[in-house]
């Protein structure tokens, strides 16, 4: 499909710069009831490794080397000392047992927030001990799950005053500001187009169905719009499937328009605005077979069927005359020669 770009139209991606995006905070410690063996922490944002933290040299390594000049040197210190100040924290989640033990035991804490256009819009965290979650809380509620009974106990703990500010202040601090701090500066990976396909069919119904698909596209934020004789606007019943990721964390989306009865589903256009494209594209609907070429295709099918049952009845016909493969041998040898 041939893509024309609205050159007239320039729309300021720069406004829209920060879109959506998540960070993932993952701390995994090693240890038994009386000491921490091994304390690591992995940074991700966009399913890019950002940050990695361990126990051994207690060094907080940045992955990307324009990140440390977009956070600057203050705030790699200040998360750097965080993550040290953890370790205690990590220490005594190992005490969580009723009883000492002198067995490993795994505990780990996963950080999980997203922001869209500037605004936290998911923030979560995780609690997991021996691969098994134990605690998990949605900070938009505020309230802690208690998916084990035996982790009641420690209610008073997590339900502080010490506790809750501390979880706040990481996740707006080294979550959701983080983002921000990176997004106002440069994106974390390159932007990729969409790949586009636009279709037409008719459904058993006999209503005109209009689907427009893009996929392998990011960052996640897309926009897909229908227009008709250059005009936007709902055109009939429109349904999406939301933006889904892809295994390779890209992402895809499909707007689908069922037309009024009425509607012949002529001069419709499928619209796309990513920041990829840097202004929108137009991807025109496959025209519904005009009369003539209805017909050839018509013809073609029908040729092709005549021609499969004629060789299946000579086939059926040979196979009657042939009650075994030395027969059939026999009489091809037989047989009078094709020419003199």
């Amino acid at each position: 499909t041939e893509i024309e770009s609205k050159e007239d139209e320039c729309f300021s991606w720069k406004d829209n710069e920060f879109l959506h995006h998540r960070y993932v905070g993952q701390f995994t410690a090693v240890g038994t009831y009386y000491s921490l063996l091994e304390l690591s922490a992995i940074s991700f944002m966009d399913e890019v490794e950002v940050g990695f933290y361990n126990k051994e040299n207690q060094q907080l390594i940045i992955k990307i080397p324009w990140l440390t000049e977009a956070l600057g040197d203050a705030y790699i210190i200040q998360k750097r000392n965080l993550l040290v100040y953890h370790e205690q924290h990590f220490r005594w989640m190992m005490n969580l047992p009723q009883y000492p033990s002198t067995g490993n035991h795994t505990v780990q804490l996963l950080a999980d927030c997203e922001i869209d256009n500037d605004i936290k819009v998911k923030s979560y965290i995780h609690i997991i001990w021996d691969g098994e979650e134990i605690y998990r809380i949605d900070e938009e509620v505020g309230q802690w799950e208690y998916l084990k009974p035996e982790a009641k106990q420690y209610q008073h703990i997590l339900e502080s005053p010490f506790w809750t500010d501390l979880r706040k202040r990481y996740m707006n601090q080294f979550c959701v500001d983080f983002m921000k701090k990176i997004m106002g500066y440069k994106s974390i990976r390159d932007n990729v187009p969409p790949e586009m396909t636009v279709s037409y069919r008719v459904n058993t119904e006999g209503s005109i169905i209009l689907s427009c698909t893009a996929t392998g596209f990011y960052p996640r934020s897309i926009q897909l719009q229908w227009e008709k004789n250059g005009e936007l606007g709902v055109w009939g019943k429109e349904t999406s499937t939301g933006i889904l990721p892809n295994m390779d964390s890209t992402f895809y989306l499909r707007l689908t328009l069922e037309l009024p009865p009425e509607d012949p589903g002529m001069n419709f256009t499928c619209v796309v605005e990513h920041v990829a494209l840097k202004t929108p594209a137009l991807y025109s609907v496959p025209g519904k077979l005009t009369k003539e070429k209805s017909f050839f295709l018509a013809l073609g099918i029908v040729l092709a069927v005549i021609l499969l049952l004629s060789c299946a009845g000579a086939f059926i016909v040979w196979k009657k005359r042939c009650t075994g493969f030395l027969k059939c041998y026999i009489n091809v040898i037989n047989s009078p020669p094709l020419w003199p």
